[in-house]
């Protein structure tokens, strides 16, 4: 999950990740589970992207963080098998089904982490990989850390996360005749901004989304409203909704408010490149998405003018999601010894900035990661560091949570009375948990 959790399981995409090479994904079942002849314990590691030097769901850092662990692990090799993002739930559930894959592998923490683990295809480490070296509770920022914990158990361990802020256009603001927005804005604020954008018109929009992908309506649109209001879809525990309660209710009525200066179509929008695409271009306001957006908008526009504020009504709070390193259930007991020293290994906070593509999850790690240390990456560092939390708990029903919460947002945007779209979405949650 770099800048999208969404990953849709269609027959389509499984028949295309089986399609490719079957020996390249799905190791025999009959793999000898101990060392090899010369005495290496061999690891799979699988994880999104489509190879190495390419686009991955690690960091750039990756390839070299794994030879520097082979050459001071000289009795480990870790063999990494890449999958297209849009075909790893797929391939993964196979694997899983069948009893047989790698001996570690990345988890969406949207939706597979609870589901992988109430299936029981994931291991609890609580009491192997959990307290070596670097993979200390303490080591990780609270928020990262608690959501891995389950009632169950611990199933894996967060490498990283993305936090998300409000752009606004600069350029736009000028010509609507607005003031500048500051650290944090008003909901207030922000209406009014989007009013006079939309008043521009030539095709100009005050706020744009992707309001008909689950995960960007979560994670980017009602997620980060809701904590701000000072509510909750779902308690940590998930043990009970609150979608009547008064704050959701407020932030739903809110966004169906803001939702009306962007265009129609939006509603329905699953690219979650449009927002950004339109923002690029000088025809949208504001939107909402993470620091990854600012390459993105550059590379479109190198001269766009932008700024980056957090919304605050009751409180300021953005919503967070990552990659969780996890070992699957069928990983036989002897390896786990030579798991235990990579975990130790990849989480030391000079290492994790090469594991992660995006923002590390380990504390001590965020003053290493250069990359993304300028100052248009502050707020997002800030918001990691104070607030940062999950939309809602990551539960085995994630996944028909989040569609559940995409048509109840989607009811009220066609006209829906809030209080009835409230009451449908409260009784499908509660019968979730």
């Amino acid at each position: 999950m770099k800048h999208t959790k969404s990953v849709n399981p269609l027959l389509g995409a499984m028949a295309a990740a089986l399609a490719v090479s079957a020996g390249t994904f799905l190791p025999s079942a009959a793999a000898a589970p101990r060392a090899n002849a010369n005495g290496v314990t061999d690891l799979t590691l699988w994880q999104c992207g489509p190879g190495p030097g390419a686009s991955s769901c690690m960091g750039a850092g990756y390839p070299g963080l794994i030879k520097r662990f082979e050459a001071s692990h000289p009795d480990i090799k870790v063999n990494t098998r890449y999958i297209p993002f849009a075909n790893l739930d797929t391939v993964l559930g196979e694997a899983f089904a069948a009893g047989s894959g790698p001996d570690l592998v990345d988890v969406n923490s949207s939706g597979d982490y609870g589901l992988f683990s109430s299936k029981g295809y994931l291991k609890n480490i609580a009491g192997t990989v959990v307290g070596q070296p670097n993979v200390r509770p303490g080591d990780f920022y609270p928020n990262e850390w608690r959501e891995v914990v389950l009632r169950q158990g611990t199933f894996g361990v967060p490498i990283d996360t993305g936090t998300r802020a409000l752009y606004w256009n600069k350029t736009l603001f000028k010509q609507a005749g607005l003031a500048p927005f500051g650290p944090t804005v008003t909901w207030a604020q922000v209406l009014n901004a989007a009013k006079k954008i939309s008043a521009l018109g030539h095709g100009i929009y005050g706020f744009r989304y992707a309001g008909g992908e689950k995960w960007s309506m979560l994670y980017n649109n009602i997620g980060p409203l809701v904590y701000q209001a000072g509510g909750q879809f779902i308690n940590p525990g998930a043990t009970k909704a609150y979608a009547t309660s008064a704050a959701v209710e407020k932030a739903v009525r809110y966004w169906v408010a803001l939702s009306k200066y962007a265009p129609a179509s939006d509603i329905t929008q699953q690219n979650q490149s449009v927002p950004v695409d339109a923002f690029a271009k000088n025809q949208a306001g504001m939107y909402y998405n993470g620091f990854w957006d600012i390459g993105a908008m550059t590379s479109i526009n190198p001269k766009i003018q932008f700024g980056e504020t957090e919304m605050k009504d009751v409180s300021v709070d953005s919503n967070t999601g990552g990659w969780i390193l996890s070992v699957p259930s069928f990983t036989p007991a002897s390896k786990m010894k030579a798991i235990e020293q990579f975990y130790s290994y990849v989480f030391a906070p000079k290492n994790e900035v090469d594991l992660t593509g995006i923002m590390p999850a380990v504390k001590a790690s965020t003053p290493l990661d250069k990359a993304i240390q300028g100052p248009e990456y502050r707020i997002f560092w800030n918001i990691l560091a104070q607030h940062a939390q999950q939309p809602i708990p990551l539960t085995a029903n994630m996944y028909q949570e989040g569609i559940d919460i995409l048509n109840a947002i989607e009811a009220a945007e066609l006209g829906h009375p809030v209080p009835q779209a409230m009451a449908n979405l409260q009784s499908q949650l509660q019968s979730l948990l």
